[in-house]
């Protein structure tokens, strides 16, 4: 996860603050954006396990989210994707990021983020050939 911020503020420069959800024993990075696709800010949480699963979930409050997962599902591909605007389980569909590596999985949601946010477009969350 510290992977991820690094990446995050090295990239991204939206990205205002970040936080550790706990700085010993961190579960989740907090990576606060200055901008939002509906609101005027967004923060995505982000989750690495040691198993190499991830979560990158997206929040604008209670009225639109979405999540970009990576871990085990009978139904769908370990990579996939949560629908906008509330990220529900059931409204998961096979994920357009298929690279693995922390660097490119951060780079990639960046700029899928980063491109509806400028269009307003949320088709851009799942681009067909992805960054």
């Amino acid at each position: 996860m510290m992977r991820v911020r690094t990446v995050a503020e090295n990239y991204e420069p939206l990205v205002a603050t970040t936080e550790f959800d706990d700085p010993l024993n961190p579960d989740v990075v907090h990576l606060h954006l200055t901008d939002g696709i509906n609101a005027s800010s967004g923060r995505f949480d982000v989750t690495w396990t040691t198993k190499r699963y991830y979560r990158y979930h997206y929040t604008e409050g209670d009225s639109f989210n979405y999540r970009y997962d990576c871990h085990p599902r009978i139904e769908l591909p370990d990579t996939h994707f949560h629908e906008p605007p509330h990220a529900a389980h059931d409204d998961a569909v096979p994920s357009c990021i298929e690279v693995q590596p922390v660097r490119l999985v951060t780079l990639a949601v960046l700029q899928l983020w980063r491109d509806t946010a400028e269009t307003g477009d949320l088709r851009l969350l799942q681009q067909p050939n992805p960054p």
